[in-house]
């Protein structure tokens, strides 16, 4: 049921992004766009495995939503938010240290 709901989300956006190309025809802004969906996709997928960590997963889940969120304020406004882009990375990063000092013991 969820990866149904999460494969039209991701066929929205790629849509969205070919809109966006179609209205203005920038290929920079959308090349920018498609690299960072790919980024935010392969982030979100990577989170599957946080999932030993309730609260750090739920996290990084919300800051993967907040991500795509800044992505379409970058398709409708065109303001490119870096560091909310970044801030999944922050909770992989997190996930590791966790692992690291604590043993594998989330396995």
């Amino acid at each position: 049921m969820l990866q149904g709901k999460i494969l039209i989300w991701l066929a929205a956006t790629i849509v969205l992004i070919g809109w966006d190309y179609h209205r203005h025809r920038d290929i920079r802004k959308s090349l920018i766009a498609s690299a960072t969906f790919v980024w935010i996709a392969t982030l979100g997928a990577f989170g599957i495995s946080m999932r030993a960590i309730l609260p750090l997963f739920a996290v990084h889940y919300l800051t993967v939503l907040a991500a795509w969120g800044a992505l379409i304020v970058y398709l409708w406004r065109g303001i490119y938010l870096r560091w909310v882009f970044l801030l999944p990375l922050l909770t992989v990063a997190a996930y590791f240290g966790l692992n690291f000092l604590e043993g594998s013991r989330y396995e």
